[in-house]
């Protein structure tokens, strides 16, 4: 996809998943889904479905792409004086630049973030633990090592294949009780693998960093999760009224600030984390199955809604495919810059003429330029399409409605007297 194409898909999207996520996040408040580990599915689906969203509508069916078979044209005559160098970006590149610039940031910063623990794990060591709290390490039989660090302040859960948890330097003098419950907390997140899909997490939130829909999601996949662990937790422990001690201690005892790229470390949602442990409401797998089915369902279609309300380039939705008769409007020229006429080429004396086939689409760029009848000479087809990749066209029409068009564009490559 070439820059203009990038430009006028990206406020399609952002428009579309604004809506999917407006409706996608109010859903389960709507229809009042409060099961946690239902509402983490819930989210994690909600996420991959803004991901897929855009391949599915720059795959959908072109039944709005009509063919013509003469296009425009144009003659390129030389001797040309050569382009200066350099040149002003347009629009579209600056605001491509900046997107990537932005992503590049947030996985610097993400990868600081990583460096760090790797420090602070190197610095640490194991931690004194009470008989129940060793009793309790046993019996999760997991891999991870418990490690005491004088640099957090709060615990820390991280790593896959060589899983480890780093605990306040004060964690020894925690209640017995405390420590199960921090301790208990954190082996679950190690068993369930969270550490793979909150990396994940961050990496979608660094490459979509400029979608505040997107950091509105992820909070509240995390918020979940943790209500995920904190229900199995109080289920484990057998005492809910210890385990809010425990959250109660350690978020008094926090000082730590952000480590660096790596937000899903802090215990945040506390207030609500805390709420949902008081006033647990269960619900049944049955009525979970029924709401959850039906916030997919209407999912689904809104996802349908945004493709119809904010089409991206590449579909055009008609109930027939359209012909080059009737009412269907050729596209009209905006902007045509002429090509370069190749400097080896005007010194060889070649010329030719340059049959190039494209799509117009629904704002008038062009899209997926080929050579369909070849000047003979590659530098002049080469030309012809660099040139055509930067037009610009009022796009074709039918009833007054914007409609993709497949187009010719001839260029004729000729020389006069220098």
């Amino acid at each position: 996809m070439n820059t203009a194409a990038f430009t006028a898909n990206l406020i399609p999207w952002a428009l579309q998943v604004t809506l999917f996520l407006g409706v996608g996040l109010a859903l389960p408040s709507l229809f009042r889904l409060r099961e946690p580990r239902a509402c983490l599915v819930y989210g994690q689906g909600l996420l991959l479905a803004v991901l897929l969203l855009p391949f599915v509508a720059l795959l959908a069916p072109r039944l709005g792409t009509a063919a013509f078979d003469g296009g425009m044209a144009l003659a390129v005559l030389g001797p040309v004086s050569k382009p200066g160098a350099g040149g002003v970006w347009g629009l579209g590149q600056a605001l491509l630049a900046a997107l990537a610039l932005g992503a590049a940031g947030r996985l610097a910063w993400l990868g600081l973030g990583l460096l760090t623990l790797r420090a602070w794990r190197r610095g640490a060591t194991l931690a004194p633990l009470a008989p129940e709290v060793a009793d309790l390490v046993r019996q999760f039989e997991t891999r991870a090592s418990l490690l005491v660090s004088p640099r957090v302040g709060n615990p820390v859960t991280f790593g896959w294949l060589r899983p480890a948890v780093l605990l306040p330097a004060d964690f020894a003098e925690l209640p017995a009780e405390a420590q199960r419950g921090i301790v208990c907390h954190e082996l679950l997140h190690v068993r369930r693998h969270d550490w793979l899909f909150a990396l994940g997490e961050e990496g979608v939130r660094a490459l979509l960093w400029f979608h505040p829909a997107i950091w509105l999601l992820l909070a509240r996949i995390a918020l979940h999760r943790e209500q995920v662990v904190d229900r199995e937790v109080v289920r484990l422990t057998g005492s809910r009224r210890s385990y809010l001690e425990a959250l109660r201690t350690v978020a008094c005892r926090s000082w730590q600030a952000a480590l660096p790229g790596l937000p899903f470390f802090h215990r945040g949602h506390l207030r609500e984390r805390v709420v949902h442990l008081c006033k647990e409401v269960p619900m049944s797998r049955s009525r979970t199955t029924v709401l959850v089915t039906t916030c997919a369902s209407l999912l689904a279609l809104t996802a349908l809604a945004c493709i119809l309300a904010f089409p991206m380039t590449g579909t055009a939705w008609a109930t027939e495919p359209l012909t080059v008769e009737g009412d269907v409007q050729r596209p009209e020229a905006l902007h045509t810059t002429p090509p370069v006429y190749p400097e080896e080429a005007r010194k060889d004396r070649i010329e030719g003429k340059v049959v190039v086939k494209t799509v117009i689409d629904l704002q008038g760029n062009v899209q997926n330029p080929t050579v369909e009848t070849s000047s003979g000479s590659a530098s002049l087809d080469q030309a012809a399409m660099d040139a055509v990749s930067t037009w610009t066209f009022k796009p074709a029409t039918l009833h007054g409605k914007a409609v993709e068009v497949e187009y010719r564009l001839t260029l004729n490559f000729k020389l006069d007297g220098e």
